[in-house]
């Protein structure tokens, strides 16, 4: 029976005794959530890859008292595709586990989990504490596809609207391309490596990642006020890259690809602000010490990202835009200097009283010729059953990142259940 229904006929019956009424949750009793999920996807440019995804998700809140809470969130994901051959997998893994403690002013949060940083959608340049699964940014969105760290963060709450946060993070985790058979996965761009002639190759790439040790802390600072109509932060950040620079290198008898992680420094600035119905963003981020792709091997460089966005909710649309623009150089190698624009956009439509849902997200940079499209269609079903259909298209043939996914399109069907 709908939730709905099952109130009205409640309050129907008039008042009810003291002793008859149902006691609420008792303070510090854990709220459990999670959804099943089975996935069935196409990719036609990949010898006819076809695969069958599935996953079960936990999340466990708990307050115990009024200054702690608990949060936990665990995901068992498994694979069964046609990827040239057959192929199957299983992961599974903590998104989330995690302490948070607040007295007074002040907040802290230690434990395994996601942080976020930024303000823009789906595109967020200083959004750099969590590596990205590739797959699953592609097929779920951004706010899906971030890695969990380790990492503890406190903030203090200052007068006028003003928090000072400081995180610091271990390393130890990487950016991949799937979670589920990585060296076969269609979104595995080191497969695409062309690798030189006439040369022993040995076979996979050697990672070296750096050890999760307190050497090799990540940390972080960043400020957040609000003036008159317009929340803003300035953020610094000093950590590793999550996706490595893979160079080629000739040992005595073989060759081999190498993947490092290089540390960066970024210094960033966002604000937000609301006019009428629009929503009004804009975020920069400058990467002042940084590794980049040189022609003979990585280089020493820099880059930089600026990008303004807006948003709205009219009805049942929902709209936002965003043009982000980057450029990266090395004073060592003219050659690895480069700029692009990207344009990222998204448009919802719900219909029947939020029971179907219709989006279209793209990203395009026009100097490139390149994109991507994402179609969604989503039917609830009931209440906690929901049914997607989604597609995407890899447009162009440039040198940018889109660029390198070309030959990926991708079409899916997904059934969830919510509990």
């Amino acid at each position: 029976m709908n939730a709905w229904w099952m109130v009205a006929a409640l309050l129907a019956q008039g008042p009810l005794p003291q002793a008859s009424t149902p006691a609420g949750p008792r303070p510090g009793t854990p709220v459990v959530h999670g959804d099943l999920s089975v996935l069935a996807d196409v990719f036609p440019e990949r010898d006819d890859t076809r695969e069958l995804r599935g996953r079960a998700r936990v999340e466990v809140t708990s307050e115990p008292a009024a200054w702690l809470r608990l949060r936990f969130e665990g995901i068992a994901e498994g694979l069964v595709a046609d990827r040239g051959a057959r192929v199957d997998g299983a992961n599974a893994e903590v998104r989330e586990a995690w302490a948070d403690v607040r007295t007074g002013r002040m907040e802290l949060r230690a434990g395994y989990g996601r942080l976020v940083w930024g303000r823009l959608d789906e595109v967020m340049p200083s959004d750099v504490i969590n590596p990205i699964d590739t797959a699953t940014f592609f097929l779920d969105g951004r706010a899906e596809a971030r890695l969990p760290v380790a990492f503890v963060r406190s903030r203090v709450f200052l007068p006028a609207e003003t928090t000072l946060e400081a995180v610091a993070a271990l390393p130890g985790r990487r950016s991949r391309f799937d979670g589920l058979d990585e060296a076969t996965s269609p979104f595995n761009l080191l497969n695409d490596v062309v690798l030189p002639a006439g040369v022993p190759v040995r076979a996979g790439v050697r990672r070296e990642t750096p050890r999760a040790s307190w050497r090799h802390v990540q940390t972080g600072v960043r400020l957040s006020t609000t003036a008159g109509r317009v929340d803003m932060s300035v953020s610094a950040w000093r950590g590793f890259e999550g996706f490595g620079l893979v160079s080629f290198e000739t040992q005595p008898v073989v060759g081999e690809l190498v993947e490092r992680y290089p540390k960066f420094t970024m210094i960033a600035g966002d604000m937000e602000m609301v006019r009428g119905d629009w929503a009004i963003r804009g975020e920069v981020a400058g990467f002042v010490d940084k590794r980049l792709s040189g022609p003979t091997g990585p280089v020493e460089g820099k880059a930089f990202d600026a990008g303004v966005g807006v948003d709205r909710s009219a009805g049942d649309y929902h709209v936002f835009g965003s043009v982000i623009w980057h450029r990266e150089w090395s004073p060592v190698s003219p050659s690895s200097t480069r700029s692009h624009v990207n344009v990222i956009a998204s448009i919802d439509r719900r219909f029947s009283r939020e029971r179907y849902l219709a989006r279209v997200f793209g990203v395009v940079n026009p100097e490139d010729r390149s994109g991507f499209v994402r179609g969604l269609f989503s039917w609830s079903v009931s209440d906690n059953v929901l049914l997607e259909a989604s597609g995407g298209l890899f447009l162009g043939a440039g040198t940018d990142t889109i660029s390198r996914f070309t030959g990926r399109d991708f079409g899916f069907l997904r059934l969830r259940y919510h509990f």
